[in-house]
């Protein structure tokens, strides 16, 4: 009986330090995550901004941007995109004729990280309506509409709905994967939401 009672008591003493542990593991994984996928302050309200001005998840646009620049506002690539969604000046072009029917200012005003947010935020919005799918959206962002388009016709490469499944283009296919989990882990840390991603 004694032996059963001491080991009842060990049992009930161990509960709590394991759940203490569990959540103290938690709120250590939590502090890294965050640190791998930080929400800048100077950017925050833009990003905020511009996601609701556009009927965006905000935690996509930070994947996106996370993904495309490590929010660095004056980043140029190689192909000549420019600031934190890394637009290029054909696609501020489109952007500005096309979807928000605005004379076109200089390309220089990409480096601004309001315009440079507005016009990636304008241009994730119109790839979503055209393709309602966030994974084809970030293949079209990363490989362009006409690939995309390309893509869908192959029955090799959708799915029996007719979305987007495998990606042959290695670099586009990692691309998509790296700010899918970006968004899924924005979510989680930020927004209080478990991400339904797809």
């Amino acid at each position: 009986m004694k032996f059963t009672l001491r080991k009842l008591l060990i049992l009930l003493l161990l509960i709590p330090l394991s759940i203490g542990v569990g959540f103290g593991y938690d709120a250590a994984a939590t502090v890294v995550e965050k640190r791998q996928y930080p929400i800048p302050e100077r950017y925050a309200s833009l990003i905020n901004d511009q996601a609701e001005a556009f009927g965006i998840p905000a935690a996509i646009l930070y994947a996106l941007a996370h993904s495309e620049s490590d929010f660095v506002s004056d980043a140029v690539s190689e192909n000549g995109a420019v600031g934190l969604m890394q637009i290029t000046p054909q696609r501020m072009e489109k952007v500005y004729e096309e979807i928000l029917h605005e004379a076109i200012p200089d390309a220089g005003i990409l480096y601004d990280p309001k315009t440079n947010l507005r016009v990636g935020a304008a241009w994730l919005s119109h790839l979503y309506q055209k393709y309602g799918v966030w994974n084809t959206v970030y293949a079209a962002w990363h490989a362009g509409i006409d690939a995309v388009d390309s893509w869908l016709a192959d029955d090799d490469l959708v799915n029996d709905r007719g979305q987007l499944e495998k990606i042959p283009d290695k670099s586009t296919a990692k691309f998509v994967a790296k700010v899918k989990k970006g968004a899924e882990m924005y979510t989680t840390l930020y927004f209080n939401v478990k991400s339904s991603e797809s």
